[in-house]
Order: structure tokens, then sequence, then C-alpha cells
């Protein structure tokens, strides 16, 4: 069974992204998938991250896995890892090789995350896929969180986050901030990235 839907536009969120910086996408991955996922993450070495990173704040936990280590411990999160990567490379990245996991959940009451830009060296494209609960995932004007746009981030749902090198744009990466949790259940989501640091040593 597919993990993603059949009904999604690759290469106008791809456009959107790269004129705007993000674009969002719901109901993007299969129900069936996301419940598989968070079946793999029972007993998964989630640890608190640290509160506070310069001015970021945030209430989160969280771990992050190489895509070549998801095999044998997290299946379905590699079969959508995989699809997902194929999907942009077929519609207009060819070039983006994701090479990483970044799984984190907010608990009912955290504050989310505040105001801020991925870090460098994520390259061209960031993918946060939630795979269960919800929040409200706003783009901001500033580190204020003056904000331009926000989605509901609920369950199959992908925000696509320009990185650094999209289009041959120095840095197009977009502020953003993450609200808690809203309805009274965690949020768990999966950032798929490519660490232009661990490619750049092979």
């Amino acid at each position: 069974m597919a993990a993603l839907a059949g009904h999604l536009g690759w290469a106008r969120l791809l456009a959107e992204v790269v004129q705007h910086g993000a674009a969002f996408a719901e109901r993007a991955v299969c129900q069936m998938c996301c419940t598989q996922v968070i079946g793999e993450l029972d007993g998964a070495p989630f640890e608190a991250l640290a509160p506070q990173q310069g001015q970021v704040r945030q209430e989160v936990e969280g771990f992050a896995v190489p895509l070549e280590r998801l095999m044998p411990r997290y299946p379905a999160l590699a079969r959508l890892c995989d699809e997902l990567a194929d999907q942009i490379q077929r519609h207009g990245l060819p070039q983006w090789r994701p090479n990483e996991a970044a799984i984190q959940r907010y608990h009912p009451g955290s504050l989310g995350i505040t105001p801020h830009r991925d870090q460098r060296r994520f390259a061209q494209l960031v993918v946060v896929i939630t795979i269960a609960g919800s929040a409200p995932f706003t783009l901001c004007r500033n580190r204020s969180g003056d904000p331009v746009r926000t989605w509901q981030a609920g369950q199959g749902s992908l925000v696509f986050l320009a990185g650094p090198g999209l289009a041959g744009q120095e840095d197009g990466r977009p502020m953003h901030l993450v609200g808690g949790p809203t309805g009274g259940t965690a949020r768990t989501s999966i950032g798929i990235r490519m660490d232009s640091a661990v490619t750049a040593v092979g």
C-alpha cells in the first residue's frame, strides 16, 4: 500500500516553495501509514531537547535517525521517506537527496517552538510530516512572530520549507513557529531533510 495520497500536485507545491519559501498540503500521507509509523515509534529513544537555543524557546522531545539506518527498526517510516524523495525528485528537484529523519513529539500544554529558521546545513528543502495530533504552523514576518499565514498541521499533512540552495537561491529559509498541540493529544512530526554537512563528507 502506498504511503502517500495520489491527489497531490507535487510540481505546484514545489513551485510554491520556490516563490514563497513554504507550502502546505493536507491529508498527503495515508492514515494507515501514519498509524504504522506511530506504532514503530513506541519505545523509541525520545529525549527532551534543550529548552532554549539562542533566542528560540521550545518544549519538545525528539531524536534523529540517518535514513540509511531506518531499516529494520522503522520500515513504515523508511517507505514513507523513500516515496517522498521519489516524488520530489521526479517533479522538479532531482538533486534533493534526504539523509536524515528528525522525529519530534510535543505533549499537550507545550508551547511548541517560538519563531526560528531551520539551520543552514539543511539544504534545498525540509519536509515536515505530521503523523499524529495537530498544531498551528505559522509563517512569520519576523522573530517577534507577526504572522504571514497559519496552517493547521494535522495528521497526514506536509509542510514544505525552503532551504539554502533551492532553485539557486543562496538562502530562502522562512521564519516560522510551531504552536503547542491542539485537541488535548500529543503531536508527533517527522522532519525529512538533507544535512549538507553529512553529504559533504560522503
